[in-house]
């Protein structure tokens, strides 16, 4: 797919991105182990599907759309049917199989197909953790499989995509606010295509503090104001407040990222980066295993973080390999990075410039790379 004009972004490989998604994991992991509403105005969300998108629209620079989405359900259903097999497992062993529908056995295994998002044993017991966070499994694939036409439609005929996508969301957030803030994950999805493109970070250069400060303020007293009175002006205010943490990162990017290529750092990145799947999809099996267990101390929110920073670098190694093997890569107990020594010179794997760069020669080699929940 072409981009705009004679300019496109020159992306490698984002230690930058890696990190923004690492910092979005932890946020989550802390708001399932907290339950704490509050937690959400740190919206995490937008940046995943934002992450995600910059690095679809990188995929489809480089291959088909059809290879992309073959891909792109590869590396993300093959670990997660091994996590599905063991949860099966688990749940068989505790006698609840029963409870799960026939349709909710077909969401299970192919969840772009469920309707609400894969349904599980045990709704509302402690077992709801070892599932209930497939739904963003489930959006991803779905976004994955219409990014190719979200794309043509961002770069064709942007206005009436907006115009679509505003009245989608208007209409949603007076009758389903979950639909509304799931349409505002698929816009944060469409502006990561404008990240990639570099139109993104043109345009916020020097006004992201300004769009800044008038989110912050509108989406906070929407979201705390009204969070249990009005649902509607709620789902407002998390959009404003997920637009803010957007607008952020993508402003104070050139004041962190080159904090970010230290080996050490990167070494953790790259950790969090290439087991991305594996955090997201097993923090709740360890968060059950911490309740049901009543591990020491689990009735404190610092030490149930405790408990999950000790426990989930063991799902790690014990499931973080199907990402190896999904992304047809040599399997790794432990992420790290090459040796120094294998290294190329110029270090040029550790940043990616996304600002707008002269376009390479017609034919040229494409340089685009992607890794963990939220690529190919």
């Amino acid at each position: 797919m072409s981009t705009h004009g004679t300019s496109r972004a020159s992306a490698t490989r984002s230690v930058y991105l890696d990190a923004l998604r690492a910092v979005a994991l932890v946020r989550v992991i802390v708001y399932h182990a907290s339950s704490a509403w509050w937690v959400t105005a740190f919206t995490a969300m937008p940046l995943m599907f934002f992450i995600a998108g910059t690095l679809y629209a990188a995929s489809l620079e480089r291959r088909p759309a059809a290879r992309v989405v073959r891909d792109r359900y590869r590396r993300i259903l093959e670990p997660y049917w091994v996590y599905l097999a063991a949860m099966v497992a688990l749940w068989g062993s505790l006698g609840v199989l029963g409870e799960i529908t026939p349709a909710n056995w077909v969401g299970f295994v192919l969840p772009v197909l469920s309707v609400n998002g894969p349904q599980g044993p045990g709704e509302d017991t402690l077992l709801h953790l070892t599932w209930f966070a497939l739904w963003y499994i489930q959006m991803h694939l779905v976004l994955s499989l219409v990014g190719s036409p979200l794309r043509r439609a961002q770069t064709h005929r942007p206005r009436t995509m907006w115009a679509v996508m505003g009245v989608a969301f208007g209409l949603a957030a007076a009758v389903a606010p979950a639909l509304a803030i799931a349409i505002f994950y698929a816009a944060c999805w469409i502006i990561g295509y404008y990240h990639f493109d570099g139109r993104l970070d043109a345009a916020l250069r020097s006004r992201w503090p300004v769009v800044c400060a008038v989110t912050l303020p509108l989406g906070t007293v929407a979201f705390v104001g009204f969070h249990s009175r009005a649902p509607m002006v709620a789902a407002v205010g998390v959009a404003l407040l997920g637009a803010f943490w957007l607008c952020l990162a993508v402003g104070l990017q050139p004041w962190i990222e080159p904090h970010l290529t230290a080996r050490r750092t990167r070494s953790v990145i790259t950790w969090f980066s290439q087991r991305s799947l594996t955090i997201y999809l097993w923090h709740g099996v360890v968060l059950y295993a911490i309740y049901e267990l009543a591990l020491p101390g689990w009735t404190n929110l610092f030490t149930r973080l405790a408990w999950c920073a000790a426990l989930l670098p063991v799902a790690v190694v014990l499931f973080g390999w199907a990402e190896d093997l999904a992304a047809r890569r040599p399997a790794q107990l432990w992420p790290r990075l090459p040796s120094s020594r294998m290294a190329p010179p110029s270090d040029a794997a550790g940043t990616i410039d996304l600002r707008e760069q002269p376009a390479p020669p017609p034919g040229g080699p494409s340089t685009h790379n992607e890794t963990g929940l939220g690529h190919t």
